[in-house]
């Protein structure tokens, strides 16, 4: 039984209680009390007249003067209402107004939710705008790009990522606070290894490095190495995570800043039409944690931005492609790596 069912049980008793009270006094002051006086004043009439040896009108004044104050009496007795059963009520009243404070302190609250999740709504419905608007400039991007001479397929997805960066940040739910990168890496064959090894053509990130300076990751390593190895999206919620410590080992490409810039990412190859083999890997990270997950979200998954850049690459790369190949018919010129459009940039020169 729950503290509700008590607590009606107990006043239930309680009431019955104060009712069986309420009459026992009744009966005294109306039985004993007003009735005894009565008796008492009329057997004292009745005992002077006796000693008088008559009834004078003062005895029969009395009488009826005892009469009138038990009528009186007896009507303030049921007049009178009693003090438990004001309790009582006192006590429902108060009970009552706690489950109204109790509804409209659940009512505020459902009112705080709603308004809480109006104002989430369009947080996802404004990201997902700026998802769209970003796919859009990007292709605009592209097309501007594909319309000058001789323009590297790193420099057009720099521009990509240059004009869109506004649009992109807010669709991946970057704050002001977090550090992240964007990479997109192209895969060369090693001459030395063998092996393909990973390059970052185009980047953008919270604290600026010259490309120069961005690593390289052979196939296998790294989250890019094997998302690229396995032609596979990985999305990492948190890098600290013990299953995730061997996995992505990144041996001596790593740096001592690592741990703290890189926790959560996401990494998605980029294939071009039926090619078994990758064209590269468009990478994202963050250094809060779960900011990237597999796992369903609210609106917006924040991986999403990242697989509209390797699409939008697909495209421009694809796109300059065929246009190369058209200009090459049409010139009857060799094709070249060296602009926008080649399969592949040349080998890595070997030492």
């Amino acid at each position: 039984m729950g503290f509700k069912e008590r607590k009606a049980e107990l006043s239930a008793a309680l009431e019955k209680y104060a009712n069986a009270l309420w009459r026992a006094a009744k009966f005294v002051k109306i039985a004993l009390i007003i009735g005894g006086a009565m008796v008492v004043a009329v057997a004292l009439a009745f005992d002077i007249a006796k000693a008088n040896e008559e009834i004078s009108h003062w005895t029969i004044t009395g009488i009826f003067g005892a009469v009138l104050v038990a009528i009186g009496s007896a009507f303030d007795a049921v007049r009178e209402k009693d003090a438990a059963q004001a309790l009582l009520l006192a006590d429902k009243t108060i009970e009552e107004l706690r489950e109204k404070e109790q509804e409209l302190n659940e009512r505020e609250k459902e009112f705080n939710d709603m308004v809480a999740d109006h104002g989430r709504f369009d947080h996802e419905v404004t990201r997902g705008l700026e998802l769209y608007n970003s796919m859009d400039v990007m292709r605009g991007a592209i097309e501007q790009s594909l319309s000058l001479p001789n323009i590297s397929t790193a420099t057009m997805i720099q521009t990509c990522l240059k004009a869109a960066c506004d649009s992109l940040l807010v669709a991946f739910d970057f704050n002001i606070k977090d550090t992240w990168t964007i990479c997109v890496f192209i895969a060369q064959r090693d001459g030395e290894s063998g092996k393909d090894m990973l390059r970052c053509i185009a980047h953008m990130r919270k604290i600026p490095c010259d490309i120069s300076e961005a690593r390289s990751w052979p196939e296998g390593v790294g989250v890019a190495g094997i998302a690229y190895s396995m032609n596979k999206e990985i999305i990492i919620p948190d890098m600290s995570s013990p299953e995730f410590g061997t996995m992505f080992d990144k041996s001596s490409n790593a740096r001592d800043y690592d741990k703290a810039r890189y926790i959560s990412m996401a990494a998605v190859p980029i294939t071009i039409g039926t090619k078994p083999r990758p064209w590269g890997v468009a990478v994202v990270t963050s250094d809060r944690e779960n900011h990237f997950s597999a796992e369903p979200s609210y609106g917006v998954a924040t991986a999403e931005p990242i697989r509209a850049i390797a699409a939008m690459t697909a495209l421009g790369v694809k796109a300059a492609e065929i246009a190369l190949v058209s200009v090459t018919k049409k010139t009857d010129l060799p094709d070249t790596s060296a602009t926008a459009g080649g399969d592949r940039p040349a080998p890595i020169a070997t030492k």
